[in-house]
């Protein structure tokens, strides 16, 4: 496919009437991390080349010109085809770890796969071999085999029935092809795609061993990412499933704006703009621990953070007063004119029933972002580092205004609030 964002793939697969499980809407928070370590390792290499220049500069008693030229030499830039195939080959195993999730989700009712490569003279020879290769879903085949095997790799897998495998003919084990008729470093399943950036690393951690500079930068960009996969699980666990329907309706209102907003960064929107659900509690709980060493906290909310942004640069209100009735907490706050509150998360404020009294927040634009530019749900969410200042407070409501003084009083996650004094 010509090169589309994964939201844009999800409005094709809509047009053709394509059922997409819940968890292709997460499946970038994983492409995303994949990619970052495509690119560091290149950053690795660049340092590499770095390091080799100096080395002989100094072996050869060379001058600072000498090591610039082989600096420039090793051409320490990625090149544009480079960068183009990093791209294709997220957006393909993106699609690939998709229609395996579907695939293992049906799988009671189509029990096989049969490898389905497309027979015309772009096709790679070795590619063409596993053309119609018939095993159980189940089969340590599709580890190893599952497309793609290689740079824009056309091939795909069809799910059929036990009946329709016994018809055409399952292969035996003696007719399977050699993995190396796979195109190098393509030999994994999409659906461990997750998990192959830390393969990755280790891989080439053990070929720099007695290399110690790029070793040290390998082992601290293992642990890292291993980090960052912590994170990343404990944010994909808590979103919530969403109901197609709305997702749809999401997905088309954000595509029409031609922005570069993920999927994820919209599940977790309509996620936070629930005050009762897993990832709000995760919010929460990770707003309290983000100073605590061992916490992973601080990543957790920086990555909620990123995606809030991206969707905010679209969907940012734009009035200057916000009124409703229902910020989740903030009553036990027992305030007083001229107290400070500093939203630390994402935070639903709407009109709801039997709510409490009514609020107002004054000089309110650009504070929020306007569900209703991206759903068809109401109210707004309040971004996160905002401070309000109590104007007033009485039988008839609170009154609110943006400030850039620093707040004393905080409020986290749609339900929990807390004081610094």
């Amino acid at each position: 496919m010509d090169d589309i964002s994964l939201l844009e793939a999800i409005e094709f697969a809509r047009s053709r009437k394509v059922l997409l499980p819940s968890d292709y809407y997460k499946l970038d928070v994983a492409t995303r991390r994949y990619a970052a370590t495509v690119s560091q390792l290149a950053t690795i290499d660049q340092i590499q080349t770095v390091l080799d220049a100096v080395h002989k500069t100094l072996k050869e008693g060379g001058t600072f010109n000498d090591f610039q030229n082989l600096v420039e030499a090793g051409d320490i830039k990625l090149s544009k085809n480079h960068l183009d195939n990093i791209f294709r080959t997220n957006i393909q195993n993106a699609y690939a770890h998709g229609r395996w999730q579907h695939q293992q989700s049906n799988k009671e009712k189509r029990q096989y796969l049969m490898y389905w490569a497309i027979e015309d003279s772009r096709t790679r020879p070795g590619h063409l071999k596993l053309h119609r290769i018939i095993r159980h879903i189940d089969d340590a085949f599709w580890k190893t085999f599952y497309p793609p095997n290689g740079y824009r790799c056309r091939c795909g897998v069809r799910a059929i029935t036990e009946k329709q495998a016994l018809r055409y003919g399952i292969t035996p084990d003696d007719q399977l092809p050699d993995v190396s008729i796979i195109d190098k470093g393509w030999n994994f399943n999409p659906g461990e795609y997750d998990r192959h950036a830390l393969k990755i690393l280790e891989s080439r951690m053990i070929r720099e061993i007695g290399n110690q500079p790029v070793y040290d930068l390998l082992q601290a960009q293992q642990l890292e990412l291993q980090l960052d996969m912590q994170a990343d699980d404990a944010i994909v666990k808590a979103m919530p499933n969403i109901q197609p329907d709305l997702f749809e309706d999401v997905v088309s209102k954000t595509v029409s704006k031609g922005v570069e907003v993920r999927p994820s960064d919209l599940v977790m929107t309509i996620g936070l703009s629930d005050s009762d659900n897993s990832l709000t509690d995760l919010v929460k709980t990770s707003a309290l621990q983000k100073d605590q060493d061992s916490s992973i906290g601080k990543r957790i909310l920086d990555k909620i953070q990123r995606a809030f942004n991206r969707v905010f640069a679209i969907a940012k209100n734009t009035k200057s007063k916000l009124t409703g009735n229902s910020i989740h907490g903030l009553d036990g706050l027992n305030l007083s004119p001229g107290n400070i509150i500093g939203v630390v998360t994402p935070t639903l404020f709407k009109t709801a029933q039997n709510a409490g009294k009514n609020i107002t927040i004054l000089d309110a634009k650009g504070v929020a972002i306007d569900l209703s530019k991206i759903s068809g749900l109401d109210g707004a969410l309040l971004a996160p580092d905002l401070n309000l200042e109590v104007v007033s407070i009485d039988d008839n409501g609170l009154v609110l205004k943006r400030t850039n003084e620093d707040a004393t009083r905080y409020f986290v996650a749609n339900q929990t609030v807390f004081s610094l004094g």
